[in-house]
């Protein structure tokens, strides 16, 4: 056996040496039989260095690690009221999946250059080993290596995790583009520019606050929305205070499991177009103080837009 081999040798058993330390504290618990079982294969789970993806790739194929596409769509886009809302929500996630994407794909590079740079810096370190000269200093020389193999292994398996975040930041890009040129499209065929669609947002979002009140807790209007609705200009108040009205009545004889009254009845609570840039009789740009910008919307608006239908129609 040559010097080298030696020193090889006296690395790999000092390795062995730390990792039978991490075996005989497991072991050094009294498990139940049924129990020891599953720990054991746990341990061979540790000792290949196997990491989630190679556990599960089937499953994570399926089932992303982020939130899903149907929490995507009905938490994130279906919680607004109008199309131009969705089109902004949809905007802001894929400024969130891109960042994801490209930390990942950032996260992917590193891990890959680390464990390069740590298998030159192994080479180094043996080269060091073969000069060293006195037992002190191969047994320094012997823990610096084992303890730059611990961080290779690390890295290894940050690699994996690096390349399957890669492919779950990819799908999600993926799906909210689809959903960016499902609502641009929606918005174009909607008639109205994102200033004129918020009048649609406020009387729809305080209509919604207000049925939950009046169907839960203690059935009645809270302080809190009713001082907010103070703030929305007054034709748009009052179309709010008439569908409340709306929803007062048909609470006298709705059944407890009736669906929401304003989707059921969404046409009522839309506010109306009541002439060109006036919606409930108020004209949008004299109380903006300047012009809607419409660049997305190809229609004029008639009448009111039905978003629920479109949706369904889409």
């Amino acid at each position: 056996m040559t010097e080298n081999t030696k020193e090889i040798a006296k690395i790999d058993d000092l390795s062995q040496k730390v990792e039978n330390k991490f075996v005989q504290l497991v072991k050094s618990e009294e498990y139940p039989v049924s129990v020891r079982e599953g720990i054991n294969e746990v341990m061979n789970i540790i000792r290949d260095e196997k990491s989630i993806t190679d556990l599960y790739p089937e499953i994570l194929a399926e089932i992303p690690i982020s939130q899903s596409h149907i929490q995507d769509q009905a938490v994130q886009m279906d919680s607004h009221f109008t199309h131009h809302r969705k089109l902004r929500q949809c905007i802001m996630e894929m400024s969130d999946r891109l960042s994801a994407l490209y930390a990942a794909k950032t996260g992917q590079k590193k891990a890959l250059l680390k464990v390069e740079r740590f298998k030159l810096e192994l080479e180094n370190l043996h080269n060091e080993l073969e000069k060293a000269e006195d037992d002190y200093e191969k047994r320094r020389w012997n823990i610096t290596i084992s303890e730059k193999e611990v961080d290779l292994e690390e890295a290894e398996r940050g690699l994996k995790d690096a390349a399957h975040l890669i492919k779950d930041a990819l799908l999600k890009v993926h799906h909210q583009r689809n959903l960016v040129q499902r609502y641009k499209k929606l918005v174009a065929e909607s008639g109205l520019s994102y200033t004129e669609s918020e009048i649609c947002y406020y009387v729809l979002y305080f209509t919604k606050e207000i049925e939950q009140q009046l169907r839960s807790g203690d059935h009645q209007w809270d302080r809190g929305s009713f001082g907010a609705l103070s703030q929305l200009p007054r034709p748009i108040r009052l179309k709010v205070l008439k569908n409340v009205s709306f929803i007062r009545q048909k609470l006298k004889d709705w059944p407890q499991d009736g669906d929401f009254i304003y989707k059921t009845y969404w046409d009522e609570m839309l506010p109306k177009k009541t002439g060109p840039g006036e919606m409930e009789g108020m004209n949008i740009s004299e109380y903006l103080g300047m012009d809607s910008i419409k660049l997305l919307s190809k229609v004029e608006m008639e009448g009111y837009i039905n978003y629920e239908e479109q949706d369904q129609d889409k």
